[in-house]
């Protein structure tokens, strides 16, 4: 079983992996045995609440994503704003198409969500004061909605220029947190959702907080609710290992470069994530699969079968060679 890293390694891997082309290998190995992946942001401190929540967590910078071997058994949790390059977006597409859990606040919504997951959820141009609200929780997920509120009545906290947001995919998208208190003040409702893509899924809520000291009952049982959905979201994905496993069973008998297409001449699929991607501005290598990183197979043609492994890679490989 992987075993995340403490919280004391945050700062020292912040730093090293600033620049992916020059971190060490022993510390993106660090990485990978990490449960949850935290992107630091410039409105947002999800490392606050993974402390108060006792949660196990690594830092890391935006611009590190695209080439960071994050793999479907992680919890990434990206800090408001959410903004990325284009390839860091892709990193997170991928992520999550191979089971990854991705969790978001805020304007992430606009500014990854919508970009990287379209359809799903959209900024509807309305923000918010920093005030706390009544909430109600929904019945469609009791493991992601466990505890919330305690033994009260549940608060949450929007934040100063929040963005609040509509569902735009209501069959697809499950509605996890309302309020009618919101409704009432800003017309619109939803504060929580959740929605798979591919193996993974997408939870997203407005506002961002985190309790300190001293803070009135109130404010500091607001915090308390967004540090216990946190801890649910690990939680949930902890549960989420053998599913996980049961789809990515298929061992690799050889190393084999992924191709674009299902023919010999087709070229291959830059990899993703891969340790020892060269030099800083230098092409990555190509993705291919490894003995010792099983895989789930999406279809198959002829005698080849396209692939996907845990870190989001994927590509036709020959049948033989699975």
């Amino acid at each position: 079983m992987m075993r995340p890293l403490t919280a004391a390694t945050a700062v020292a891997l912040v730093l090293s992996l600033a620049s992916p082309s020059q971190a060490a290998t022993e510390d993106l190995e660090k990485l990978r045995r990490a449960e949850v992946v935290v992107v630091a942001g410039s409105a947002d401190h999800m490392e606050h609440v993974m402390q108060h929540a006792q949660l196990r967590y690594v830092v890391v910078t935006p611009e590190s994503l695209p080439q960071l071997p994050l793999h479907g058994q992680q919890v990434l949790m990206v800090n408001c704003t959410g903004e990325m390059s284009a390839a860091a977006r892709e990193r997170v597409r991928r992520f999550v198409s191979a089971g990854g859990f991705l969790y978001t606040t805020d304007h992430a919504v606009h500014y990854l969500l919508e970009k990287t997951f379209p359809g799903y959820v959209r900024w509807n141009n309305k923000t918010t004061t920093e005030e706390i609200f009544s909430m109600e929780v929904g019945q469609t997920d009791r493991g992601l909605l466990k505890k919330l509120g305690g033994n009260g009545h549940p608060r949450w906290q929007l934040a100063g220029g929040g963005y609040l947001f509509d569902v735009v995919d209501k069959q697809n998208v499950d509605v996890l947190m309302t309020s009618r208190a919101v409704m009432a003040r800003y017309g619109s409702n939803v504060l929580g959702v959740r929605f798979r893509v591919g193996d993974g899924q997408v939870i997203h809520v407005s506002g961002h907080f985190y309790t300190q000291p001293g803070q009135a009952p109130e404010v500091a049982q607001a915090g308390r609710t967004f540090e216990q959905l946190s801890s649910n979201v690990a939680a949930e994905k902890r549960a989420d290992r053998g599913r996980l496993e049961q789809l990515y069973n298929v061992a690799p008998k050889r190393p084999m470069a992924m191709q674009a297409a299902p023919e010999p001449s087709a070229p291959t699929v830059d990899s993703l994530g891969g340790i020892g991607g060269g030099a800083a501005g230098a092409p990555p290598p190509p993705a291919s699969t490894a003995t010792s990183t099983p895989v789930r197979i999406l279809e198959k043609k002829g005698t080849y079968s396209k692939v996907r492994d845990t870190e989001g890679n994927e590509g036709w490989v020959p049948s033989s060679s699975l």
